[in-house]
């Protein structure tokens, strides 16, 4: 049931991240041709996209821990033997979560702060809470996907070695 909750999920990320590059890539382009052809701007088209594209990074990193695409350095974890490199991979989950839990907590402060001041965007007018929430949603995507991974290294008994670098 989790591993069908887990694709599920991973299916909406993947189908959100990819509506909001269509949408960014959309808008610019529209932006570019209504500037060039008929010399009129639309004041709001460049916040979307910006915004679009905070929400869209944030998003792709609880995907980037579900395929373990996230950059390191595994100098380290290259070295060590199998039950010391287990405990590494623990310690760096472990480390990771803090993190991503702090931004649910401190994301989540913030998103709660600009919902009480009803603070709106510059050109859209739009809540700015609504962008800000990419920060606590972001966090929990992460943790979910970080309890993968902490499952999946304390299930396993050897951590599968890191590929050798290429030297040359």
């Amino acid at each position: 049931m989790w591993q069908r909750f887990s694709r599920g999920l991973a299916r909406v990320e993947a189908a959100s991240v990819g509506a909001l590059i269509l949408f960014a890539a959309i808008m610019l382009c529209v932006q570019i041709t209504a500037r060039a052809l008929f010399n009129h701007s639309f004041s709001w088209a460049e916040e979307s996209v910006r915004y679009a594209i905070i929400w869209m990074v944030f998003l792709s990193c609880g995907l980037a821990f579900r395929q373990d695409a996230h950059i390191n350095i595994d100098v380290l974890r290259q070295l060590l033997p199998d039950p010391a490199r287990k405990v590494l991979e623990v310690i760096i989950i472990l480390a990771c979560a803090v993190l991503a839990g702090l931004l649910v907590w401190f994301g989540g402060a913030m998103v709660a702060t600009l919902y009480r001041f009803g603070q709106v965007s510059p050109a859209m007018e739009a809540p700015m809470y609504l962008f800000y929430l990419a920060i606590p949603v972001s966090g929990v995507l992460m943790l979910i996907r970080l309890g993968e991974s902490l499952v999946r290294v304390l299930r396993c008994k050897p951590v599968a070695p890191a590929a050798p670098v290429l030297a040359g």
